[in-house]
């Protein structure tokens, strides 16, 4: 067992800490402490002397535990650089996340370390931050700021509760290196406790510097099952009709769940492209035609993992004029061997929201081949222009992409091929004059590839989970590109989307499968 060094600073706190699905209960219970006082946020400061990496000795790191109840200190599988704990929140620092070595021929003589446990494929610093939450590691960054370094450094971390989870912001020498949030968290009594692993590590001076309290407890949220453990093989498409009238009027945030657990049949071998969608009745409204075929919108894409099951939770308020009336939904993984057992739930949680989004209008949907001359990329991402619902004061594209297909393309296009992109927004009257601000137009670049991919939680994986991809990871789900318009944009009657990749030619074009940019995407506008 790793060799833990203690230092423990006790405080009576509250805090975030456990599942969305237990909120119920959890909050009868925290109402029950009478003489409890809820936090809505803590801050704690510390400060690490961590060894350089050639002296570190076996040292594996350090970390943060907010807990309601006793430390399991006698819990051999618990290490502090991996803080997971139920009903807890931890926040580690790894310094030990070596590359493969002294890699073994599998069955066929090869000798790759494509399979095996160890993730940093590329060698990359091993500076790496977690943030857990009930005994899950939800977030893994590498560190910006170098903390192995034989000094002093001053370690602060923040956590604010909000309705749905909390925000967590982690700085070393006041940079921040981590700025997220972790969902399907609820408040309740904890204590706080840092460690070492190793005995290179010290830390002195853990305290509580600030702390502010809830005057009141945030109301539990309307649950609402999609999918409870529905059976999908075969590249099915399951069904499911929802009704949403036990909704509130007023809602602050939509948080959806989802869960793949093991079937009989057992896991499929393979990374599946995986979406969940409703279809929603067409607005008819601004049309000289009647549309009768529902429109599908998107509202979870994710890619499935090698051989295992995970739970993910995702922000969807931004989809919640979708959610009203009875809708109906559908799930969906590319899989013809074995299988997985999909749960899928929405957590609508009552409050007034910063802005509230007034209507989706869908922009592009499918999958675009890119790389060939005679079917170009533009045809498919043609400008769109759509009507302003009154009212608006801000909008959003969300838009998810990610990079399939692969060699002989040339560049291992597109699931190993990264590629920067532009979008453009654009509100524009013709008659108007650009000194006076009738005109306005933004864009905005993003590459669109992805290097965290070893640094997923759901790891290790069955197969090739730790190579950098374009735009997705195996066993993760694909969070959208979010861009909203400035402050300074003006709305006129409509607005205009324009979506451009950089230039790329596919010199193996009809040699295996094109390679292509599985896309949706849509408007959300706000009042």
């Amino acid at each position: 067992m790793n060799t833990l060094r203690l230092i423990i600073v006790v405080f009576t706190l509250l805090f975030v800490c456990t599942n969305a699905q237990a909120s119920t209960e959890l909050l009868a219970e925290s109402q029950a402490e009478s003489n409890a006082l809820i936090n809505e946020s803590v801050w704690v400061s510390m400060r690490v002397r961590v060894p350089m990496p050639d002296e570190l000795n076996g040292a594996g790191g350090f970390g943060v535990l907010l807990f309601n109840d006793a430390l399991p200190v006698d819990d051999d599988e618990f290490t502090w650089d991996e803080p997971n704990r139920d009903h807890a929140i931890g926040i580690g620092f790894d310094a030990h996340n070596p590359p493969p070595t002294d890699l073994e021929p599998d069955e066929k003589g090869r000798v790759m370390g494509w399979f095996d446990a160890p993730g940093n494929w590329y060698d990359r610093p091993q500076r790496e931050i977690s943030i857990h939450a009930n005994g899950t590691e939800r977030i893994n960054v590498l560190s910006d700021v170098e903390f192995r370094t034989g000094e002093w450094v001053d370690v602060g971390i923040q956590l604010r509760y909000q309705p749905g989870g909390a925000h967590v912001i982690v700085s070393i020498d006041g940079t921040t290196v981590v700025d997220d949030m972790i969902w399907g968290v609820r408040p309740m009594p904890i204590k706080a406790v840092s460690g070492v692993v190793g005995e290179s590590i010290e830390i002195q001076e853990t305290k509580i510097v600030h702390s502010t309290l809830l005057s009141d407890l945030y109301p539990a949220p309307i649950h609402v099952d999609v999918f409870e453990e529905a059976f999908l093989a075969n590249a099915a498409r399951l069904k499911s009709d929802v009704d949403f009238s036990a909704v509130p009027e007023s809602v602050e945030r939509v948080i959806a769940t989802l869960t793949l657990s093991e079937p009989e049949v057992g896991y499929d071998h393979w990374d599946k492209k995986g979406t969940i969608g409703i279809s929603v009745p067409f607005d008819n409204t601004q049309t000289d035609y009647k549309v009768t075929t529902p429109t599908r919108f998107e509202v979870f894409r994710f890619i499935t993992p090698y051989r295992r099951g995970w739970t993910w939770h995702m922000d969807v308020t931004d989809l919640l004029p979708l959610f009203k009336d009875q809708r109906s939904f559908d799930a969906h993984i590319g899989t013809y061997m074995k299988g997985w057992d999909v749960s899928f739930s929405l957590d609508f949680y009552p409050g007034v929201p910063d802005r509230t989004p007034i209507k989706v209008i869908k922009l592009w949907s499918g999958d675009a081949e890119i790389g060939n001359p005679e079917n170009p990329v533009e045809d498919f991402y043609k400008s769109i222009a759509v009507g302003v619902p009154e009212g608006t004061t801000s909008a959003r594209v969300r838009m998810s992409v990610t990079g399939h297909g692969m060699s002989p393309n040339s560049l291992n296009a597109g699931e190993f091929m990264p590629i920067w992109r532009t979008l453009t927004i654009r509100s524009e009257n013709p008659t108007g004059d650009v000194l006076a601000g009738d005109f306005i137009a933004q864009s905005e670049r993003n590459h669109l590839w992805k290097t965290d991919v070893y640094l997923n939680p759901c790891r290790p994986q069955g197969g090739t989970w730790k190579f950098d991809r374009s735009g997705w990871a195996p066993g993760d789900k694909v969070e959208p590109w979010k861009v909203d318009t400035q402050r300074e944009f003006i709305f006129g009657d409509h607005i205009v989307i324009e979506y451009a990749l950089d230039e790329y030619t596919n010199e193996g074009r009809g040699e295996t499968w094109a390679p292509h940019h599985w896309t949706d995407a849509v408007i959300v506008f706000y009042k």
